[in-house]
């Protein structure tokens, strides 16, 4: 998730506890031990060379990939096609191998052409990326199951991430015949949630997995909702009412939207009036299969902001995402999808949190710690004073280098 989806203030630890009474937080609810995958996966189609602003130069092959993988939604348990980029360090391979690093980048969509593989920027993270090439390790980025191939991006779905990092780390070993067995996966906010889902799977690779870092991942996702709801049908009892539902419920609908198109990938005949309480939001949120975060947030926004400018709803809650979303049994389902902390994850994992984030709120990596720390997961948090959901990636450069140091060296 990125900065559009905006709380202008963290809610109250009684709200988050009771969103997680509501969802529950324990248990492996998802589906991946129902999937028995097709040895096919992992195999690579079609390479392409490709180059981005700031790696240019400093990467000795830079190409992307289209790799089989498992369609997770597919109740058949067919394949599909997923894309990424290998990116491998100039110079000499050291003894053993390249050690290679997984990029799982934040929410940017779920049509085709937000995949970060078609910027030129890989979705503003080359900076760290060209970083990490420096310092001598292989870069994959993989844009996740339906952003580079067919179907429409199952948003947040923790087996789905999880997989298309696994199946993308895999095909990139083919492709790199210098790369050591030892690898990680870092990540931002659904990044953070795609790099724990892969960290619970890790397994699957046969690979040596190192362990993971999570910038301010997305998590709990059933308290931030019902949280901002909350923080913005108080509000609109005062004198705040107004500029409160303004910079929160962009973000929300946002992200309501792109969870709803995702639910749609798997059942079809779900509909975003079944989601969205009126017309006028539900027609906002079906943009969601065909434009990018960014542009879905500014139609939710003038709109939020159009319904605000009218008095007699100076009091109401904008009519978008059910203020009772989980009572709607595909949207229940989704939430225990989107679930993390369902295992015990055997390598350390480093999270980097914010603790001025108002798009995923300290209080609720406070709570997925928690949650990692009882299923006996070795989990350390830096929690950064001051910082928000974008600053925390730049400030957090220390944290990663030295976790990667401590338990992934390049030699």
């Amino acid at each position: 998730m990125k900065n559009v989806f905006s709380v202008s203030k963290i809610f109250s630890i009684s709200a988050l506890t009771t969103a997680l009474l509501l969802s529950g937080c324990g248990g492996d609810s998802n589906t991946h031990d129902q999937y028995s995958y097709p040895a096919t996966t992992s195999q690579i189609t079609s390479t392409a060379d490709v180059s981005y602003a700031k790696t240019q130069g400093l990467a000795a092959q830079s190409k992307l990939i289209t790799y089989t993988m498992p369609k997770v939604t597919d109740p058949d348990n067919k394949n599909t096609t997923a894309t990424a980029v290998v990116l491998v360090p100039n110079g000499r391979a050291p003894a053993g191998g390249w050690p290679i690093v997984v990029w799982a980048h934040g929410t940017v969509g779920v049509a085709d052409k937000c995949a970060p593989s078609a910027s030129t920027n890989l979705g503003g993270a080359d900076s760290l990326i060209a970083n990490l090439l420096i310092n001598g390790y292989v870069v994959v980025a993989p844009d996740y199951e339906g952003l580079g191939g067919d179907g429409i991006h199952p948003f947040l779905n923790a087996n789905s991430e999880g997989e298309s990092i696994i199946h993308a780390v895999i095909a990139a070993k083919s492709l790199v015949a210098n790369t050591s067995n030892d690898w990680m996966v870092v990540g931002h906010s659904q990044g953070g949630h795609a790099a724990i889902a892969a960290a619970e799977r890790a397994s699957e690779a046969h690979l040596n997995f190192k362990g993971a870092v999570a910038y301010a991942p997305a998590s709990n996702l059933d308290a931030i909702l019902i949280g901002g709801y909350q923080q913005v049908q108080a509000a609109l009892q005062t004198a705040t009412g107004i500029p409160t539902a303004q910079a929160t419920l962009p973000g929300l609908q946002t992200f309501s939207a792109l969870a709803t198109a995702g639910i749609r990938e798997i059942h079809s005949d779900f509909k975003y009036t079944d989601a969205f309480t009126s017309e006028r939001s539900a027609t906002i949120a079906a943009k969601a299969e065909t434009d990018c975060t960014s542009s879905l947030a500014g139609a939710f926004s003038n709109d939020i902001t159009a319904y605000y400018n009218e008095p007699a709803n100076a009091t109401s809650l904008y009519p978008g995402l059910s203020p009772t979303f989980y009572t709607v049994p595909a949207i229940a389902e989704f939430l225990q999808n989107s679930k993390i902390a369902t295992k015990q994850i055997t390598q350390p994992v480093l999270i980097i949190q914010g603790e001025a984030d108002t798009t995923v709120p300290a209080l609720a990596t406070r709570s997925l710690e928690s949650q990692l720390r009882a299923e006996g997961t070795n989990v350390n948090v830096a929690y950064l004073p001051g910082k928000d959901h974008g600053t925390v990636i730049t400030e957090g450069t220390d944290y990663l280098f030295g976790f990667l140091q401590q338990n992934l060296p390049a030699k």
